[in-house]
């Protein structure tokens, strides 16, 4: 199955690099990458610019023409989902056979909202483990139901509302985030930087975040860590 996931950003001066590091990418979207890509599933990464719709438009055509995907993946916090939503609303109009699946902090809060739009699937929290089933799910019989994590559209009547699955507590099994998918969009500084997430949720409450949200969407430890020894293969991969 072909996945193309799409990212945006503001404030976008080069639309066709507008990274300035690999400190710059998403995280999460790097984890889905590579867990699909080490079960023989090939991903694809597009940026788009929210401030420009036009050129956003034009991207979009091109790179669902050229690649041909079986599902568009999205990701949102709630600044960028309206921007968001009018392009899965594009897409659903003008590829209709193309599942559309959503996920992030504001699809994990907001389901019910994201639910009047043009996604055919909503992640609420963890995807690497929903979206390998979804796949996978969606290659053999055409369509998918019952994986926990996921809402699923069935017909505009009925939503396949699945319960949320226990937070990964094993990160040391995921595949090392997939970096090179966003080599193509980074115009390397010289003050170039990589990262690397050594764990998972945040301990603190912030006013202005949140993770006191997030932390009780699913069951189980909410801040979890890496072993030490997965960390430093990672620096040194």
């Amino acid at each position: 199955m072909k996945v193309l996931f799409i990212y945006s950003l503001s404030d976008v001066y080069n639309p066709n690099r507008p990274l300035h590091s690999f400190q710059n990418i998403h995280i999460g979207i790097s984890y889905l990458s590579s867990s699909l890509k080490s079960k023989g599933h090939i991903t694809r990464l597009l940026i788009l610019p929210c401030e420009d719709c036009k050129k956003s438009v034009d991207m979009v055509n091109e790179y669902i023409n050229a690649y041909s995907p079986d599902i568009v993946a999205f990701t949102a916090v709630a600044t960028q989902y309206p921007f968001i939503s009018k392009i899965a609303g594009y897409i659903k109009n003008n590829w209709p056979g193309i599942l559309l699946v959503v996920g992030g902090a504001h699809a994990s809060l907001c389901p019910e909202e994201v639910l009047r739009d043009s996604f055919d699937v909503l992640c609420i929290s963890e995807g690497e483990g929903p979206m390998l089933e979804l796949v996978e799910q969606v290659a053999l019989a055409g369509h998918a139901k019952k994986i926990r994590n996921l809402w699923i559209k069935q017909n505009q009547d009925s939503v396949d509302k699945n319960s949320a699955r226990e937070f990964n507590q094993d990160l040391d099994s995921l595949p090392f985030p997939d970096r090179e998918m966003w080599r193509p969009w980074i115009q390397e500084s010289v003050k170039s930087s990589q990262v690397i997430l050594v764990g998972r949720g945040c301990p603190f409450s912030c006013t202005y975040c949140s993770n006191h949200a997030l932390r009780k969407i699913a069951p189980g430890k909410y801040v979890r860590y890496r072993s030490p020894k997965n960390i430093i293969e990672e620096i040194r991969y």
